[in-house]
């Protein structure tokens, strides 16, 4: 095939899971690279399972990664007649055959092997079949599948991550291509899509590596040349375990909605498995494109390390246009229902220039700093046991005289006039400093106390001393 072309064909059955969307930039970088085309297939021939408010949202998830398909996304439900043309002409070769077994006869025979504890392989019963008696079933309306016909041997293809794979043939059963009901299973659909696609590599999880020997002697058997195929690490979480919903955020729009920047996901999940130039572990999309090589993608299962992520979302962060930082930050309080006058775009990008140096996620501008943006229902216990004892109370009351007093409210003069009090009533600095940021945060941890007091303002900043003082004293 002279033209690079790679498809990602999630199934619409769940979200887009994180190791789905890996696997989707694996094939994007690639395709990148190559000149090629990077192509989007759902593969949503299950009526019972598939949903298309999911089909959306994988495609929205991928859209929000900044990877659209190249061409028009092909479903693969549209395709059925297709899959069964393709079924017929494997009859006609003699390659497949009818399976007139009825699912409690198959059924039977693996309850019979399991309890001689050996494993289960269909006894190709109906391949021995005469025509005769083929056709007397058929005219009797019997139901059946169809199934493939595994020849002698064995399928030995080179992996582009794994290099020289073997199969041996005889351990593989003759699996199904349609079923009773008429409907093609996977194996066939997703060989017959990939060939009308022309897709030129199968790039995908290691996981599937089982199923290319059976693909690949589906190939053979129509006369189609066969893709070059690379099957890529699983993902663990930190416990070397299969990443699970139930102890893991595995789907995309989870960490969208948790404050990840796309790109800095993105640049997270394509080091699981793939090592950039130089070690770099902060590496933009173009860059990627340009170093993408088989050659640096693991063997290994890659871990899934949520600290790494949140210091490279922190990176982002710090180095992205604050505009749009702000605009991400405005659209959570509007959902938190914070807004205000008083919170308009400027305020919020003088928050995001104070706190950026501070947090990892989006979601941390509203959850550690949302003192900026109401004032605090509660002050912090362990603050007020340590801090807020009988010497200072009178000591900081007079303080707060002092600051209503204060006619210039900038930085430089708001630390001066503090650390000049101090110095007069014979008070640590840090004594005072300790409880405005209780009074002005709640919290115990804020930014620099002087660009909070500037950037919440005169009026705030007295409301909010005065009401801690009513509420505490």
């Amino acid at each position: 095939m002279d033209e690079i072309r790679v498809r990602f064909a999630p199934s619409p059955t769940g979200f887009l899971h994180v190791g789905g969307a890996r696997t989707a930039i694996f094939n994007w970088l690639f395709a990148r690279n190559k000149g090629g085309k990077f192509l989007l297939r759902i593969e949503d021939t299950d009526p019972e399972r598939s949903k298309s408010e999911l089909s959306a949202q994988i495609i929205r998830s991928m859209n929000w990664l900044g990877m659209e398909a190249d061409e028009p996304i092909v479903y693969q439900a549209l395709n059925i007649n297709r899959h069964r043309e393709v079924v017929e002409e494997l009859l006609k070769k003699s390659k497949a055959y009818y399976a007139f077994e009825t699912p409690e006869e198959l059924e039977a025979k693996r309850k019979e092997a399991a309890s001689r504890k050996v494993q289960y392989k269909y006894n190709r019963a109906s391949a021995e079949l005469s025509r005769e008696t083929i056709d007397k079933y058929l005219s009797e309306g019997k139901p059946y599948a169809v199934r493939f016909s595994i020849p002698e041997g064995r399928t030995e293809f080179e992996d582009i991550v794994h290099g020289n794979t073997v199969f041996n043939n005889s351990e593989i059963e003759d699996f199904v291509l349609m079923r009773s009901d008429g409907s093609p299973v996977y194996q066939i659909a997703v060989v017959v899509d990939d060939h009308d696609m022309k897709i030129s590599h199968v790039i995908r999880g290691d996981d599937h590596l089982s199923n290319t020997p059976k693909q690949i002697l589906l190939y053979r058997a129509m006369g189609w040349e066969v893709p070059q195929f690379a099957h890529l690490p699983m993902i663990l979480d930190e416990q070397k375990k299969k990443l699970s919903k139930r102890r893991n955020p595995v789907a995309v729009e989870d960490y969208k909605s948790k404050g990840y920047l796309s790109e800095a996901l993105f640049n997270f999940l394509t080091l699981l498995g793939f090592a950039p130039e130089d070690n770099r572990e902060i590496v933009s999309k173009n860059d990627l494109i340009r170093m993408f090589t088989f050659e640096r993608v693991n063997k290994k299962s890659a871990v899934f390390d949520m600290k790494k992520l949140d210091w490279i979302n922190s990176e982002y962060i710090k180095s992205a246009d604050e505009n749009m930082i702000a605009n991400l930050v405005k659209e959570k309080l509007e959902d938190m229902k914070l807004t205000n006058e008083s919170v308009n775009l400027q305020y919020v990008k003088n928050v995001v220039s104070l706190m950026k140096e501070r947090v990892s996620t989006i979601n941390d501008f509203t959850e550690f700093g949302k003192y900026f943006f109401e004032e605090p229902s509660k002050f912090d216990d362990k603050g007020l046991v340590k801090h807020w004892n009988p010497q200072i109370k009178p000591v900081f009351a007079d303080y707060f005289e002092n600051l209503k007093k204060s006619s210039v409210w900038n930085i430089e003069i708001l630390e001066k006039e503090l650390r000049d009090f101090a110095v007069l009533r014979n008070v640590k600095a840090g004594e005072l400093i300790h409880i405005l940021r209780l009074s002005l945060t709640g919290m115990t941890i804020s930014p620099g106390i002087f660009e909070l007091m500037k950037l919440l303002g005169k009026d705030k900043v007295i409301l909010r001393i005065a009401g801690f003082l009513e509420k505490i004293n």
